[in-house]
């Protein structure tokens, strides 16, 4: 990594994620992301901000970018609001678009970086797509060196080269010797995230959790959640709300 970037942590780097209000499609074809993408282009250009990768799917997009709270919150909100003219306008659509205030995680190392931009690259797999032929990330611009809005020649100094950055999207598991950082590990399937449950909550742990008064229930969310199961497993698990698992 650059010197100049790691004087930044933890605070000049965040995970940015918007999503649509209840879940909803804020996507609803190719035309609709490049006009969120060439919106964002348009924002950049008044801003210090700088992106270091993306990743737009239906309903959510992912953004990593390089930029001080105020310039990220103002670029945010101007984005999102000339998007939800344009979605309401063509779509005949009324009222909110978007889901609350846009979710931005602080990124705390180089590490922690790293993953972070391996994770957004490889959202596509979720729906079956291969990350290096989804047209809609920033991995073509940076990995064919394609033009686009992200800072691809930060993005490649980080991984020191190109190879570098193809050897670390490759890595199946993510097990890589880098720190394991929630929410970026290696996905447990269903059976090793009921073993965990049942070794940490025993048998008819769901019952047991969903009964549990809020405080307690927040604990036990918590701690299976730091064991790396995914908020939709535990939803399955216990029959607690993704709101609720996701605020513990």
């Amino acid at each position: 990594m650059a010197r100049d970037a790691r004087a930044l942590f933890p605070s000049e780097f965040a995970h940015v994620t918007v999503r649509g209000l209840g879940r909803r499609i804020i996507f609803e074809d190719d035309q609709d992301k490049k006009r969120f993408l060439d919106i964002l282009a348009e924002k950049l250009k008044g801003s210090k901000a700088a992106i270091y990768a993306w990743c737009l799917m239906d309903n959510h997009a992912h953004l990593l970018l390089r930029a001080d709270r105020a310039d990220l919150s103002k670029l945010m909100q101007r984005t999102e609001i000339s998007y939800a003219q344009y979605f309401n306008g063509r779509h005949g659509h009324v009222g909110k678009v978007f889901q609350n205030r846009f979710n931005a995680q602080p990124i705390t190392s180089e590490s922690h970086l790293l993953a972070a931009i391996r994770y957004i690259h490889r959202n596509p797999l979720d729906i079956g797509e291969d990350v290096d032929q989804y047209a809609w990330s920033s991995y073509q611009e940076i990995a064919e060196g394609k033009g686009g809005i992200a800072d691809s020649a930060a993005v490649l100094e980080l991984f020191a080269g190109i190879d570098g950055f193809l050897s670390f999207h490759n890595n199946a598991n993510e097990e890589d010797g880098f720190e394991r950082i929630d929410g970026y590990r290696r996905r447990l399937d269903d059976a090793e995230a009921i073993d965990i449950a049942l070794k940490a909550f025993g048998q008819s742990f769901a019952d047991r959790i969903s009964s549990m008064p809020k405080t307690e229930r927040d604990k036990a969310l918590a701690q299976l959640k730091f064991a790396g199961l995914s908020i939709r497993q535990i939803e399955r698990l216990t029959g607690v709300g993704r709101g609720a698992i996701a605020r513990a």
